[in-house]
């Protein structure tokens, strides 16, 4: 992790007493002699001491870290100070809420990623580092299905390669996916490409 990969990326902060989502912004500046993240002051409504969890979009990957703000605010910077990172976690650890548009434009069949001629919109709840919550068409998915997953960014998209853990039903016509991730990549760019297509039928 350094200065070039995850300033300007967003953050998405915890608070690890209660579970609450405390910030949703982006970083400022990146203090590789502190391992700390520098985030605009009015990001939170209440600054005083957190331990907290971050889940960072960083350029070529996620990142989900512990670690702590003390709420010292210097020219309307607060700097949160970052531990080490889960390379692995479970549906019991931390997960963010996270709303994103985006497109399934291929199915994973035999570890080849066969197109689909009409990509299928989906929409997703939440995400942590090894694992995406989405909604979707019901009846279109059954566990173990894999497929490439496409996220619309502000400046760009992230393509997930996924597969289907679980299922629960949503209403009649949708279904809610938990998903594992298993491959990630970062594109920069326009993704209005990738929505004249899309499709919300199975």
């Amino acid at each position: 992790m350094n200065e070039s990969t995850i300033r300007n990326r967003r953050i998405l902060i915890k608070n690890i007493e209660d579970g609450a989502l405390i910030a949703d912004t982006r970083i400022l500046r990146f203090n590789s002699l502190t391992n700390s993240v520098t985030i605009s002051a009015d990001s939170l409504a209440d600054r005083k001491y957190y331990r907290i969890s971050a889940f960072i979009f960083a350029e070529e990957c996620l990142y989900e870290l512990h670690g702590t703000i003390k709420g010292a605010m210097v020219d309307n910077e607060i700097e949160v100070f970052l531990g080490r990172g889960k390379e692995k976690e479970d549906r019991a650890r931390t997960r963010y809420p996270v709303e994103l548009e985006g497109v399934i434009e291929a199915v994973l069949i035999d570890d080849r990623e066969i197109c689909l001629r009409k990509p299928m919109r989906i929409r997703t709840i939440n995400m942590s580092a090894n694992g995406v919550l989405m909604q979707a068409g019901a009846g279109c998915f059954a566990v173990g299905d894999g497929f490439v997953l496409r996220l619309n960014m502000d400046k760009g998209s992230i393509v997930l390669e996924c597969g289907i853990v679980r299922i629960d039903q949503s209403d009649m016509l949708t279904e809610e996916y938990g998903c594992r991730i298993s491959g990630i990549r970062l594109e920069r760019g326009t993704t209005d490409e990738h929505q004249e297509t899309t499709d919300t039928s199975c």
